[in-house]
């Protein structure tokens, strides 16, 4: 009888180990075209969507800004500077942040010119080594430690993630990078953080692992 539990409970556990993992109801969709969407869950009401980019970051990307084109425009302002910054964050289609705590996910599809071969995991990687390059270059960056490793979003056909920590002006901060391709797009999933609330990377990864590119036939 014994020996009997015992199979009966090794043969449930093995059934649970092969069924698939459901990903969470989605709270949110974005449309990327006619036949595609991003569906997300997003795990509290800490946490908003908007495919406009919030204040906290465009105000932040005009003080960027500031930096570039003060020499060739000195009489530029902060409305103007304001504006140059929405227009540039534009190319994003959506948003995940947490307004109190800054910290934001910017959701970007880029649609590959027809004809162009699929990109390899390989050059995956390699824009998220170009992804680590100009965050080590970025002014006021230190100390910055990071690793690649193969990622997975539900629809796409192949993805990598990087992550990084690093002190920017002698604050910590971290990044999450996902770079994956689905037919005819490349996306870039970028998560930035100050780690003001311990709970933004706890359910960040939730978003994340909630993610999944539906097609038209999939939505019934």
């Amino acid at each position: 009888m014994q020996g009997m539990l015992f199979f009966t409970v090794v043969l449930l556990l093995s059934a649970s180990s092969c069924s698939p993992v459901l990903k969470p109801t989605p709270t949110h969709r974005l449309q990327i075209d006619k036949r595609l969407q991003l569906a997300m869950a997003l795990p509290s009401p800490r946490w908003q969507f908007s495919t406009e980019a919030p204040t906290f970051v465009a105000k932040k990307m005009s003080d960027h800004l500031r930096q570039e084109v003060v020499a060739a425009v000195p009489n530029i302002n902060d409305e103007q500077l304001l504006l140059l910054a929405r227009k540039r964050l534009a190319v994003n289609e959506a948003y995940v942040f947490n307004e109190h705590s800054g910290a934001c996910l910017m959701i970007d599809f880029s649609s590959r010119r027809q004809g162009k071969t699929d990109p390899t995991l390989a050059e995956l990687k390699g824009s998220a080594y170009g992804a680590l390059l100009a965050l080590a270059n970025e002014e006021g960056v230190a100390d910055l430690e990071s690793r690649i490793s193969t990622s997975a979003i539900a629809g796409s056909s192949r993805a990598c993630r990087v992550e990084a920590s690093y002190l920017l002006d002698g604050q910590a901060r971290s990044f999450i990078g996902i770079i994956g391709f689905k037919t005819p797009y490349r996306f870039y999933l970028y998560y930035n953080e100050a780690g003001r609330d311990p709970r933004d990377r706890i359910e960040m990864e939730q978003v994340l692992k909630s993610l999944q590119l539906l097609l038209a036939s999939q939505l019934g």
